[in-house]
């Protein structure tokens, strides 16, 4: 009986329109972050009321927050949990037991999130993701039926959950006990030793402060964490019944999540967009943070939307195709590009770098996000014309197969 050694998956093997989606969304990812980014503390969620003194940069933050905050990284999440998929169908095809290869892949992907998130920046989700994908080798034999009904219990449970908590929390807000409170950050103290940290010229001086933000971005994560288990799982089950492998096939399912998701997700987020507008105006933190809990809801309703008109326009346009090529380039190199984000963000922004934190509006962080993601883009076309992995790519199924792979084209 002939036995198989598990290898990474050949270039001829990849499915195309998962790296032009996740192109895409690394787009998304850092118009979300370069707000983070630029306002030094991943524990602030919104700006200050005087960033939004320009009528640009209330219409840049109601961009953000209405089309990209909230709606990528369920993206992300999505595609993960659909590699993971197909990765493990790959492994049984060729009599390979797939539960030791994940399980380190995912293990390097843990080191990897820590090394980020300990001494880059403290926004990393690559160790929830980590942590999170291992409760997806609990389904690897469970029948997309299942999965697909663990996926609806769960969002409905969280549904209730986070609809609750931004309605008692909103209702708060309404009485007089919230405004005699003060409304108080909860993270106040630490976001000013964030800045304070940050600003210093010395990245020992900054790291001494990242420790303990990262610990308390671990404890923050709790809210976000559920919506990935639910999109690794949506993502696990597109890839059992085969939806990007086929999406001709699917084209049906795929317009009907277009049609639902931004019918329920643009009205949605459109009106939590602009009431977190009103209370950052209004400096009303509870407000704020009401609205945000809703957005965790919303969120991933406009994510399916944009998943599904992206699923119908490839397959109902081939030029697409063809001009979403280079952005496919910089889907495949992924992993490496989000890295080279926080590389370059924290280096523009941070005090040992060039100093910008304070120093940059919402629509000029939302102008930049578009220039850093179109520069790697690029880069990633060049490199890929040489390579056959992006470096950190490279790595993560070097330590995963425990071999040396080929980086360099032959």
């Amino acid at each position: 009986m002939q036995t198989y050694t598990a290898t990474p998956v050949g270039e001829r093997e990849r499915i195309h329109a998962l790296d032009a989606l996740r192109g895409i969304a690394l787009l998304g990812i850092l118009v979300v972050n370069m707000g983070f980014f630029k306002g030094l503390s991943t524990l602030q969620q919104f700006p200050s009321k005087e960033s939004l003194a320009q009528p640009i940069d209330v219409a840049a933050f109601w961009l953000i927050q209405g089309l990209f905050s909230g709606k990528f990284y369920p993206i992300f999440a999505l595609l993960f949990g659909l590699g993971f998929g197909l990765q493990m169908k790959r492994l049984q095809a060729r009599a390979v037991n797939p539960t030791g290869v994940m399980l380190r892949r995912l293990l390097t992907l843990l080191m990897i999130g820590v090394l980020h998130g300990l001494f880059l920046w403290t926004g990393d989700v690559l160790f929830i993701y980590a942590i999170t994908g291992m409760v997806l080798l609990l389904f690897r034999n469970v029948r997309p039926s299942v999965i697909l009904g663990w996926v609806l219990g769960l969002w409905s449970v969280h549904m209730f959950l986070c609809l609750s908590c931004s309605g008692l929390t909103l209702w708060w807000a309404s009485t007089g006990d919230a405004a005699q409170s003060g409304q108080a950050n909860f993270f106040a103290e630490s976001i000013e030793q964030a800045r304070r940290a940050y600003a210093q010229n010395s990245y020992w001086e900054a790291q001494r402060f990242r420790f303990l933000e990262w610990l308390l971005m671990l404890a923050n994560a709790i809210f976000f964490a559920p919506n990935v288990l639910i999109m690794f799982l949506l993502g696990l089950y597109f890839s059992k019944i085969g939806v990007f492998e086929q999406l001709e096939t699917h084209r049906r399912l795929m317009g009907w999540l277009a049609v639902a998701g931004l019918l329920l997700g643009l009205a949605s987020n459109a009106l939590i967009a602009t009431q977190l507008v009103n209370a950052v105006r209004a400096e009303n933190e509870l407000v704020q943070y009401g609205w945000l809990t809703l957005s965790i809801v919303a969120g991933p309703l406009l994510s399916l939307g944009y998943i599904g008109v992206f699923g119908v326009l490839w397959v109902s346009l081939p030029a697409l195709q063809r001009l979403l090529t280079p952005v496919a380039a910089a889907g495949r190199m992924a992993l490496t590009n989000y890295l080279m984000q926080s590389v370059v963000c924290t280096l523009l922004f941070y005090g040992y770098g060039f100093g910008l934190h304070d120093k940059v509006s919402i629509a000029q962080g939302l102008a930049l996000s578009v220039v850093i993601w179109a520069v790697q883009v690029g880069l990633s076309v060049l490199w890929l014309s040489r390579f056959q992995y992006g470096p950190m790519e490279w790595l993560w199924r070097t330590l995963t197969y425990g071999q040396r792979i080929a980086l360099r084209r032959s």
